[in-house]
């Protein structure tokens, strides 16, 4: 419930803070006094869009508070999931600059217009001129009807929309699979071409550094075995008078054994040419080993040589080294085969599918006999009401039919027809209701859809169009039921209608020094009584009309306890 409205800087209003009451709520005023103004306000600080027009001449900003009682559970929840704290009063504020920056809070915690365009749809419904034309909108109809099914519909309608939506996946996926198709093939091909072109190649990791360290071995042959042979006799073999190497370090080795046992130092020095010994040993059989393998072979130098250029060719094609070589072969591989596998992903999508659309067949009926049984219920609540307004002439159906294709609502394509005389045919809405009849029809829907929902507050903006006499009368009387189970807020310009309300607000324009301010204030009993008898007695309060005012006040208040009773 909306218990306190401040506003400052918000189109013609400099500021003012009001308090409202449970109950039946009316904003009376002259024609462009300011009352739609405080219902723009109300929207703007629910999230409505902006318009410039709301910052006040010459000011920055427009800033709009509104104090909440929350009640029901699902506002809770919303709070919740925001991670807001709360009590029992809920404190939404929203102020937007002239350069376009705007600030919303919640309890004094920022949040996303979003998130408070969330949390709004738990608080107040408000209903003015673009909900009757959304009602002459057939599109919206199925909404209508599946809100008043509620619990009933919810469950199958949420598994439903699921399928549905998995169901659009596939369809994308499969579209996507098929334009893909032509690509691949022509990508496939190629990639083919390329695989088989590496694996005929028949690549190792270290081969190119194997053949080039074997090319420098082949083409410098004749000079490293020269040298090894040289290497070999100094160590050797003795010539020209001269002991080898290994002859004299073994000479060595025997003079310094037959000295050891006089000098530890010797000894030390002996094992030391020992170990010279063995290790030149060894390595003169490596030497050995080297030279016997590197025989001079002109057939094998000019493979590795064709070998090497086929390689430095392919890495042109395919990576600056084996080992890029053969990580894009893995990659193409997995390319190639995600291709060869495309086929069998669209035979197994249009499996799913197949199965899934016989999933939503059987919920899509499910929905359309649900919506069926309901339909009849709504229709006699909804002609109860039209007899209570006045429309007892008038003829209500909810036509369902089904359609060729699912969509997110099933395959019924709901249309709410009316017949406004007897004998003439049921069309729909748009085609023949005045604007006197369709306000009358919105307030008889939500008359029936008040107790499905569970938004505490509910603005009326001129519900009143096209009526008069008895008919406000009776307007007068529903809203007042309505506001007993929800705070209503009515903009009106029919007595009939004024005189049922709990509290009148008297709105009002005046100009300051060239400057225009609407203001609003609540009417005390006697003010209520004169503002009634102007509306009903023109410009001029005469003592006629305020007998007449107060006359209808009395009647409406015997009716109140009448309703009530």
């Amino acid at each position: 419930m909306l218990l306190e409205l401040n506003v400052k800087d918000f189109a013609l209003i400099e500021k003012f803070s009001i308090k409202f009451h449970e109950g039946f709520n009316v904003l009376l005023g002259e024609t462009g006094s300011g009352k739609s103004i405080i219902i723009d306000a109300i929207n703007f600080l629910l999230g409505g869009k902006f318009n410039k027009n709301f910052i006040r001449t010459g000011e920055g900003k427009a800033f709009v508070e509104g104090i909440f009682t929350i009640e029901n559970i699902e506002a809770k929840k919303i709070l919740d999931d925001l991670g807001i704290e709360y009590e029992d009063v809920l404190i939404i504020s929203r102020e937007t600059y002239k350069y376009g920056k705007s600030i919303a809070k919640i309890n004094g915690k920022s949040v996303i217009l979003g998130s408070l365009k969330e949390i709004s749809k738990t608080l107040i419904d408000i209903h003015g001129q673009h909900e009757n034309q959304n009602l002459l909108n057939n599109s919206v109809h199925i909404q209508y009807i599946d809100y008043f099914a509620k619990e009933a519909i919810y469950e199958v309608l949420k598994e439903y929309r699921i399928k549905y939506y998995k169901l659009k996946e596939i369809e994308k996926n499969m579209q996507y699979l098929e334009e893909k198709k032509q690509d691949d093939f022509r990508k496939a091909e190629f990639l083919k071409y390329q695989l088989e072109d590496i694996e005929k190649a028949d690549l190792k990791a270290q081969e190119e550094e194997e053949l080039l360290e074997r090319f420098k071995l082949l083409n410098n042959a004749e000079q490293i075995e020269n040298g090894l042979s040289n290497c070999y006799n100094i160590l050797y073999n003795s010539n020209d008078g001269y002991n080898s190497v290994y002859d004299s370090l073994n000479l060595v080795i025997k003079t310094l054994s037959n000295l050891e046992e006089h000098n530890k130092d010797i000894k030390r020095i002996k094992d030391s040419f020992e170990e010279f010994y063995y290790i030149i040993e060894q390595n003169v059989h490596d030497l050995v080993n080297i030279k016997d393998n590197i025989s001079y072979d002109k057939e094998e130098l000019d493979f590795i040589n064709e070998r090497i250029y086929f390689l430095d060719n392919l890495k042109k094609k395919y990576g600056e080294s084996i080992e890029e070589i053969l990580n894009y072969k893995k990659q193409i591989e997995k390319e190639y085969f995600d291709i060869q596998n495309r086929e069998i992903s669209i035979d197994k999508l249009v499996k799913e599918k197949e199965h899934i659309e016989e999933e939503l067949k059987l919920l899509s009926n499910r929905l359309h006999d649900i919506r069926l049984n309901i339909s009849k219920t709504l229709e006699s609540e909804i002609e109860k009401e039209f007899t209570y307004l006045g429309l007892e002439k008038v003829k209500f159906k909810v036509d369902i039919k089904c359609l060729d294709q699912f969509n997110e609502n099933g395959i019924d394509k709901v249309k709410f027809l009316v017949s406004t005389n007897p004998g003439e045919p049921l069309k729909s809405m748009e085609e023949i209701v005045s604007g006197g009849e369709l306000s009358r029809i919105m307030l008889s829907l939500k008359s029936v859809f008040i107790n499905k929902d569970n938004v505490d507050s509910v603005i009326f903006d001129e519900i009143d169009n096209g009526i008069s006499g008895r008919i406000a009368q009776r307007v007068g009387h529903k809203m007042f039921l309505i506001s007993n189970k929800k705070q209503v807020f009515c903009i009106t310009h029919l007595p009939q209608i004024a005189a049922m309300a709990d509290y009148c607000y008297v709105v009002w324009k005046e100009v300051i020094n060239d400057k225009t301010y609407s203001n609003i204030k609540l009417a005390e009993e006697k003010e209520k009584v004169e503002f009634i008898a102007k509306m009903l007695g023109g410009l001029e309060t005469t003592e006629l009309s305020l007998e007449h005012a107060e006359e209808l006040l009395n009647i409406a208040k015997e009716s109140k306890k009448k309703l009530v009773s």
